[in-house]
């Protein structure tokens, strides 16, 4: 059985999310390890006293120790802006940390699983680096500004071409990370529109219950029923290859639109 690795950063603000996305992962993925960058004391204080299985906490004052870049850019941006340059960071450090995984995948903290996501790791296959689009609707197409993908769920092999990446995306992130979008750039996310020519063995996961969230929902039909959430994709049948069916359990969701 494979075991998945996980890794999310959140605050006290935001760990009733967190924890409903550990309670998630805990109901259908059978063998899992989650990595939680704890962002303030009381976040690493509760989940501490929770004392979750296949929970691994990471302090910040641990997370940050001897990383000048770091330091240097928490001095000229805002909290949530230094939240999003540590994005990057976080999934390079349990790789530089920590032995046991051979892939790390970064979710928010504002995810929900409804199904195993073992079909989504099935399509990633061997690939280095796997990113998934926005999808906006045509209505929206303007907020690809921010960004032609989500950084919401990111996967990174231990492999050349994954720390590559990974490493060339925190140097960016360190030099300039910040709510606005400016010089085809928008907080860390924007940096991901070229990926598939910058980097090899890139994929752009296509299965549509990945990263379900309100900016994209008006594309699909979804469905509740007897606990699971499935989404059916109407037009896709007909253009879409990987849709040869009209209707697939619902991976993982975003509770809320999380812009820049």
């Amino acid at each position: 059985m494979t075991t998945h690795h996980f890794c999310t950063y959140f605050d006290s603000n935001y760990l009733t999310r967190g924890i409903a996305l550990y309670r998630s992962l805990s109901d259908h993925c059978a063998s899992f390890w989650l990595w939680v960058l704890c962002m303030d004391s009381a976040c690493y204080d509760a989940l501490g006293r929770l004392n979750l299985p296949r929970v691994n906490l990471i302090s910040l004052e641990d997370f940050e120790r001897g990383d000048g870049p770091l330091a240097h850019a928490k001095q000229n941006r805002s909290q949530i802006e230094y939240y999003f340059t540590c994005t990057p960071s976080l999934p390079l450090y349990i790789l530089n940390h920590f032995a046991e995984p051979d892939s790390i995948t970064y979710l928010d903290a504002d995810l929900f699983f409804y199904a195993d996501p073992r079909p989504v790791f099935d399509e990633i296959g061997d690939h280095s680096i796997a990113i998934v689009p926005h999808r906006f609707p045509s209505y929206l197409e303007d907020q690809e500004r921010f960004g032609i993908y989500n950084v919401g769920w990111l996967t990174f092999r231990r492999d050349e071409n994954g720390l590559t990446c990974l490493n060339w995306w925190r140097d960016r992130c360190n030099e300039w990370c910040y709510t606005r979008a400016e010089d085809g750039r928008s907080a860390d996310q924007k940096y991901l529109d070229d990926w598939t020519t910058r980097f090899a063995k890139v994929i752009v996961i296509q299965h549509k219950g990945a990263n379900l969230a309100p900016w994209n929902l008006a594309n699909y039909q979804t469905h509740f029923s007897d606990g699971r959430v499935t989404v059916a994709c109407p037009d896709c049948q007909r253009t879409h290859s990987t849709c040869r069916v009209d209707s697939g359990d619902c991976y993982a969701t975003k509770s809320f639109c999380r812009q820049g």
